[in-house]
């Protein structure tokens, strides 16, 4: 639930106002995410994450930065590389990933451009 006073918003990881993230290739994924200042069009802003134990995200290349810190749980890279609670990762523009969960974790997401799907072969 976001709380607006003024010029502050203020939005938490309670459970209402998260909607199944929409991911190409995989439409059915345990993936949820609640909008906090992201622009679909642009592709700037951020939002906040849940992945259930076992999810993945579909394989995408970024047009500019992103950055995430992860509040719980682990989450691994596509080439092996894991992060876990307490991190907080900077990818750069042109950088291409896809991630998994074995435990579930939350995430504060902030991107400065748009991604694309990619096919998972070219990563």
């Amino acid at each position: 639930m976001a709380l607006q006073q003024g010029e502050r918003i203020v939005t938490r990881f309670d459970d209402k106002g998260f909607v199944r993230m929409q991911m190409d290739g995989l439409p059915n994924e345990q993936v949820w995410w609640k909008n906090i200042s992201f622009d679909e069009k642009t592709g700037h802003g951020s939002y906040l994450m849940k992945m259930a134990p076992g999810a993945r995200s579909n394989p995408h290349i970024h047009n500019g930065p992103e950055e995430f810190f992860v509040l719980e749980g682990n989450l691994t890279d596509h080439d092996g590389f894991s992060y876990r609670c307490g991190d907080f990762v900077s990818l750069a523009a042109g950088s291409a990933h896809c991630s998994s969960t074995e435990a579930g974790c939350l995430l504060v997401v902030t991107h400065r451009g748009a991604t694309q799907s990619i096919q998972e072969s070219a990563l």
